[in-house]
């Protein structure tokens, strides 16, 4: 989300440093500080039952109505991270379309700036997945989550591997990053083999072995999409250039 915002920031450099240092510290707190809290709090044993791990600390501190200030906070936060998401799909297609590697319908902007049918085309994502909820509300939220698993894991998968050849092509020019983490080159190969390891999981696991059968198939059309999308680029553009060679050569034998 931070890579993708960065393209709109008026000083990316800044606006990337300072964003990463914030979504450390947000990490920090709102994960692992919570966890610790609730493992300090609650037993494991009753942790373990399969209720939630926060109403549970709440019971036990004698919160009241645990159950519906949690169900409040899941609600705001649901609806934080899927605006989010949204932001980031509808800037992905827009970039994509304008980059000639989706339809230019999706490159197209609103009077006010806004790439609307990027937008609308991600929103048509929430309505599928409101109509699948609908129809199956025990197994939705599951079934959903194994099928996207795959797309989240190849995607960090591809950032950790592309930080790596990344580095390696500065250290072969010489150059270093404006910005680096102590760590991150042997952190981006450790990333890169749990990631495998998480997707070889999905397949032992009962609740997400949708993953992997669904997920190969969408990556195989998506490496041929993309390469048939590069080969029609590159006859585009040479017949361009040999358009271009043809005019010339004929306006100079005119001359």
């Amino acid at each position: 989300m931070i890579a993708v915002a960065a393209g709109e920031a008026a000083e990316p450099e800044k606006a990337v440093k300072k964003a990463f240092k914030v979504t450390a510290f947000r990490l920090l707190i709102f994960y692992i500080l919570t966890l610790s809290l609730i493992v300090s709090i609650a037993p494991v044993s009753e942790i373990l039952e399969g209720s939630s791990p926060f109403v549970t600390v709440m019971q036990v501190i004698g919160i009241p109505f645990a159950d519906s200030v949690l169900n409040f906070v899941v609600i705001i936060a649901a609806l934080s991270a899927m605006n989010s998401q949204l932001y980031i799909s509808t800037r992905m297609m827009f970039s994509l379309s304008r980059a000639g590697e989706a339809p230019r319908m999706l490159g197209k902007v609103a009077k006010n700036g806004a790439p609307l049918n990027a937008l609308l085309l991600s929103t048509g994502g929430i309505a599928v997945a409101t109509v699948i909820y609908v129809l199956n509300p025990t197994e939705a939220f599951t079934m959903m989550f194994a099928i996207s698993m795959f797309g989240a894991l190849f995607t960090w998968f591809m950032i950790f591997v592309t930080h790596v050849a990344f580095r390696r092509h500065l250290a072969t020019r010489g150059e270093k990053p404006k910005y680096a983490v102590w760590g991150s080159r042997i952190g981006a190969v450790i990333g890169a083999v749990l990631m495998v390891a998480i997707a070889v999981s999905t397949a032992l696991t009962e609740e997400f072995r949708a993953t992997l059968p669904f997920g190969i198939p969408c990556l195989v059309i998506a490496i041929i999409a993309f390469f048939f999308v590069q080969r029609r680029r590159r006859a585009t553009a040479g017949t361009e250039t040999q358009t271009g060679t043809t005019t010339a050569a004929v306006k100079n034998s005119e001359s």
